[in-house]
């Protein structure tokens, strides 16, 4: 008899732990879903903070008004250097464009600030080196704000050259190419960021 108990008490000794190391179901999940549910808050909260701070009115925050205005007429002036090159004779005043008898107003809503943001968002969410993401900031946010130049400059001619398609050009084809643009160099910013940790998981499978 004591020789069956000494040989049973092993496996009941092993029964508590190997229940102990067995992970509960809502551990499981939360493990398993961490990385998106990391990605959701981190990205939501930067954009709340966004859309908090550069979205009040300019009588509640003067001082971030003029800073959107000078960013406003940083791309105006930058546009009327392209268009120089191009052969128009270009003026502004503030944010506005004068090119030839028409007018092209570099208002918000133009300066790409939110699709900006929500991209800075996406990067600072992804769980990657911070070198990495100091990389997909500076190069992905001037990579957008030369894009975004790319784009006023092409609504200026638009505007000259075939008016009645500035619409069309504006909200259809300019603003849908630039949400393209942003998803494009996020996924391949996501690509290489990630591509050490891909070829780990390569060699241990």
């Amino acid at each position: 008899m004591g020789k069956n108990r000494k040989g049973q008490d092993p496996a009941r000794a092993a029964r508590p732990a190997a229940a102990a190391t067995t992970p509960e179901p809502s551990e499981s999940w939360v493990r398993a879903k961490g990385p998106a549910l990391r990605f959701v808050l981190i990205s939501a909260g930067f954009m709340l903070l966004f859309y908090g701070v550069f979205y009040t009115s300019p009588e509640d925050s003067p001082a971030i008004d003029g800073i959107i205005r000078r960013y406003l007429n940083a791309y105006a002036v930058a546009a009327r250097a392209v268009l120089a090159l191009l052969g128009f004779d270009v003026q502004v005043k503030d944010s506005t464009l004068f090119v030839g008898k028409r007018a092209v107003d570099v208002v918000r809503g133009c300066d790409a600030m939110e699709p900006i943001a929500l991209y800075v968002a996406a990067v600072l969410a992804i769980q990657v080196p911070w070198r990495a993401k100091l990389v997909g900031l500076v190069g992905g946010v001037s990579v957008l704000v030369l894009v975004n130049l790319v784009r006023i400059v092409a609504l200026a001619i638009v505007t000259v050259k075939f008016h009645e398609h500035f619409e069309t050009a504006h909200v259809t084809v300019g603003q849908t190419m630039y949400v393209v643009c942003t998803l494009a160099l996020w996924f391949a910013w996501v690509a290489w960021a990630t591509r050490e940790r891909r070829r780990a998981r390569v060699a241990a499978g």
